[in-house]
């Protein structure tokens, strides 16, 4: 591997102008021990390889994904231990894209209820339909309902 990628020359501000990551949170990864690696200099300044960014790119796509830190650290030791432990590495990235997907189907719905909204607050803004959705009128039809369990309303 070529040396240069292991050569310490990127200080924070510049990991953050490359990534887009704020200082804190690139200070925060170093440290919460995410970036094993990272090099300091005489004065303490930390000093990042480009080896350092790809394990920056790694952790910042697993806290985005939803991963703790705790589990981000268990990711990190485990990758440091070689590849003894991959199916327990791929056994927990398969576990993340469950969650992942079940957050975006969540936030698929999420995004379908606020256009109806957008569309409905569009119609009522032209002059074509009351505000019936908004609760301080009073109206009956009031946006969609949650559904009542039948040994709920039998109280």
């Amino acid at each position: 591997m070529d040396q240069s990628f292991h050569e310490a020359k990127y200080t924070v501000k510049d990991v953050s102008e490359i990534t887009g990551l704020t200082k804190h949170t690139i200070r925060y990864y170093d440290d919460q021990q995410l970036i094993p690696f990272v090099s300091r200099d005489g004065r303490n300044i930390r000093l990042f390889s480009d080896h350092d960014l790809d394990w920056l790119r790694m952790v910042h796509s697993l806290r985005i994904s939803g991963l703790p830190i705790s589990e981000v650290k268990h990711y990190i030791d485990m990758c440091l231990q070689g590849d003894d432990t991959i199916p327990q590495r791929a056994e927990l990235i398969a576990k993340q894209e469950e969650e992942l997907e079940a957050k975006i189907r969540e936030y698929n719905l999420q995004l379908m209820h606020i256009k109806k909204k957008k569309a409905y607050y569009a119609s009522v803004s032209k002059g074509q339909q009351d505000d019936a959705w908004n609760p301080v009128n009073n109206k009956s039809e009031c946006g969609e309902k949650y559904e009542i369990p039948e040994h709920i309303m039998t109280h």
